[in-house]
């Protein structure tokens, strides 16, 4: 095995396989990336199992080969070499090691052999869609963060993917609070409803993949077990989370009876504020609505206490609910626009917040006894 690649375009593919990469070190093969050099290409393969990524670019290649090295070990040499210069790589067939040259600098790396790497077989896929790549990352990212994290419900490990005729949802709950988010396009068209959870470390790999700025197409395959997302040359696949998730929609309140509009800094500046003195370990704070304000309260087992006062629309009856702060202020940084809503039935019922100017995105949060 012998090729030669430009150090800026590898440091590229690396930092986009990288993260699948297996960080409990329950293998050592799970550590290293897979390098195919055959057919003029470079193939970088890397999983933990549960998640592949995959990319390929053109490379001067003197002798064809397979081999694994470890991939964050890799990665660190590639960046610490100066920027617009092109790399050397020779496998040593008597030591099995590759050796990494560039003018006066030279490595030695430990390999494993590319047999023992567990490779994900070709899947069949069924339903297949595309998606704008920004549409497709806020998506995921106005919800991901709602995922639970090594719950006993695996199903709520991961993000749901609810995909119908001309409509994309994305969900996720912990058990105390919900996030959605709707895409409506009449371009998303399937022959079924598929429902799929994809794992945590899927969803928020996949995020990072993903560009806010780029309009760019990428495909979007669906089989019973995984989904492959294609972009550009990088190819992600993931196992799917095998489970019924809870039925979202009753999850989200169909009419409330109080509606009040808040600036969205100015209340997220002032939740930061009282959250300080709240209990470190439940987070608790109180919202009360009387003529014309919202008063702001937290205390703690140390007898500290905060309070802070916002002029809102609102007249009627008194009315107080708590809040585990910590949901309320991820839903409101996760929001868009100057304004906000946020809407209430009864201290004892989940609030809703949503933005006009963040259409499809609904976050439910429930009380929270105090």
């Amino acid at each position: 095995m012998k090729f030669t690649v430009a150090r800026d375009i590898l440091v590229e593919i690396l930092t986009n396989v990288v993260g699948a990469v297996d960080k409990k070190h329950t293998s050592k093969i799970l550590e290293n990336v897979l390098l195919n050099a055959s057919d003029g290409k470079l193939r970088l393969v890397t999983t933990d199992l549960e998640i592949e990524l995959s990319s390929s670019i053109e490379v001067t290649i003197e002798e064809e080969g397979v081999v694994t090295a470890p991939a964050r070990k890799l990665l660190d040499i590639t960046k610490a070499l100066p920027k617009d210069s092109f790399i050397s790589f020779s496998l040593d067939a008597e030591t099995a090691r590759m050796l990494i040259k560039v003018g006066r600098s030279r490595f030695e790396l430990a390999t494993l052999p590319a047999e023992d790497f567990p490779e994900l077989d070709e899947i069949p896929l069924g339903t297949t869609l595309t998606l704008k790549e920004s549409e497709f990352k806020r998506l995921l990212d106005k919800t991901s963060f709602s995922m639970a994290n090594q719950d006993v419900r695996y199903y709520l490990n991961g993000l749901l993917l609810d995909i119908t005729n001309g409509q994309i949802n994305t969900v996720s709950t912990d058990g105390h609070r919900l996030a959605l988010c709707e895409l409506n396009d009449e371009a998303i068209n399937v022959t079924e409803r598929a429902s799929i959870i994809v794992p945590r470390k899927g969803a928020l790999e996949l995020s990072r993949l993903l560009e806010s700025s780029s309009d760019v197409a990428v495909d979007i395959q669906l089989s019973t077990n995984h989904i492959r997302v294609k972009k550009d040359n990088i190819r992600f696949t993931s196992k799917l989370i095998d489970g019924k998730y809870p039925d979202y929609q009753a999850a989200v309140p169909s009419s409330t009876t109080i509606s009040i509009q808040l600036d969205r800094m100015i209340f997220r500046d002032t939740l930061a504020r009282v959250a300080i003195l709240s209990n470190e370990k439940f987070r608790g704070i109180r919202l009360r609505l009387t003529d014309g304000v919202m008063k702001l309260m937290s205390n703690n087992p140390e007898q500290e206490s905060a309070e802070e006062e916002i002029d809102i629309n609102y007249s009627g009856e008194a009315f107080e609910i708590g809040f585990n702060v910590s949901y309320v202020l991820e839903a409101v940084n996760h929001m868009e626009g100057e304004m906000i809503d946020f809407n209430f039935t009864s201290s004892a019922a989940s609030a809703l917040l949503s933005s006009n100017d963040d259409p499809g995105v609904r976050y439910i949060v429930m009380p929270v006894r105090l």
